[in-house]
């Protein structure tokens, strides 16, 4: 019964593994073009000035300057 139970859980770790992509591409990605996991629009992300929140005062965001160079 303990070899059962070991054999169930290596599958569902073998399928897991199978579709979150760790052995190829995985199943949900399939005719698409692949992504790399660290793809990210990092160049596009700017942070702001950080603000402590005063308790009882709405935060709002600083407005967000464009830059004129596109």
């Amino acid at each position: 019964m303990r070899f059962l139970f070991f054999l169930v859980l290596l599958a569902n770790v073998v399928v897991l593994a199978y579709g979150q992509g760790f052995m190829g591409p995985p199943p949900s990605e399939e005719g698409r073009t692949p992504r790399l996991l660290s793809e990210r629009n990092q160049h596009i992300v700017k942070f702001g000035e950080a603000r402590l929140a005063r308790a009882g005062q709405p935060s709002v965001p600083a407005p967000v300057q464009q830059s004129a160079a596109k």
